[in-house]
């Protein structure tokens, strides 16, 4: 038969190229039991449990991208959400945040430390960054009273993190003293490679007086939680200055003064 030998041929080009079984049958036209031996003789043949596990993959691999992206386009819509939900800030709430950002981040005062400097240390950009505003804008510190070190790894690329931080704070990079960590191979450690650049400590000369006057703005905020949560006057949603945009905030009032006095009077 003449044109056996070019339907053989045509037969294992197609299932070399992916085509399915049945397609090749339909395609070049033969009985089910011939393809079969065809394809066997040069191991083109799959088993069933073979191709059931192939089938399992492909699905798999389309739920898994189906669900991540459903995923992405909900986080995105969430964080598009919530960035309205935050809408202007004013100078007050900003001056709240810098206060709870030391409160989480900042060193405090300790009973044998009372002298202890305003520092804060972080690796966070947007962090760093929010608490610089706060330090030169919102506490009216002069910015040459600040200090910059960068915190890194000996393993590191020191220029080329010297370099990211200058950029990301906007300051100087002959302003970064560095200090070196001793690197110590650790299997489950994570910040390595190129996106690693250490963390940056922020310190404010002559400022014990003001670490002083922010811990007294700490224990201001958790009297005022507490009393809300009690529901004396002071509930979260109260008209008081700088609460809405607009309104008087950090310049005016007592807590002017305070600042002004632990930054004249460090």
């Amino acid at each position: 038969m003449p044109q056996v030998p070019a339907k053989f041929d045509r037969a294992l080009a197609l299932r070399r190229n992916g085509a399915r079984y049945h397609d090749i049958l339909r395609d070049v036209g033969v009985a089910k039991s011939t393809l079969w031996r065809w394809l066997k003789a040069e191991g083109l043949v799959e088993t069933q449990p073979q191709r059931l596990t192939e089938l399992r993959r492909v699905a798999q691999r389309k739920g898994a991208a189906a669900v991540r992206a459903k995923y992405l386009a909900e986080t995105a819509a969430i964080l598009e959400r919530a960035r309205k939900d935050v809408g202007r800030i004013s100078e007050r709430e900003l001056w709240l945040i810098g206060v709870a950002l030391y409160w989480a981040e900042g060193t405090k005062q300790k009973p044998h430390n009372p002298t202890q400097r305003v520092a804060f240390t972080n690796s966070d950009p947007a962090m760093l960054r929010a608490f610089l505003h706060w330090v030169t804008d919102g506490c009216r510190i002069p910015a040459e009273r600040l200090t910059f070190e960068l915190c890194i790894h000996e393993s590191g690329d020191i220029a080329a993190a010297k370099i990211f931080w200058a950029t990301t704070l906007r300051v100087p990079a002959e302003r970064f003293r560095i200090r070196l960590k001793r690197h110590r191979v650790v299997p489950h450690r994570r910040n390595i490679g190129h996106s690693y650049v250490g963390l940056v400590r922020m310190t404010i000369q002559q400022s014990a007086a003001l670490n002083r006057a922010i811990r007294g703005w700490i224990e201001g905020i958790t009297q005022g939680i507490g009393e809300s949560a009690k529901g004396k006057p002071g509930d979260f949603g109260s008209p008081y200055p700088g609460s809405s945009p607009g309104s008087p905030a950090i310049s005016s009032g007592a807590k002017d003064d305070q600042i002004a006095e632990a930054v004249v009077n460090p």
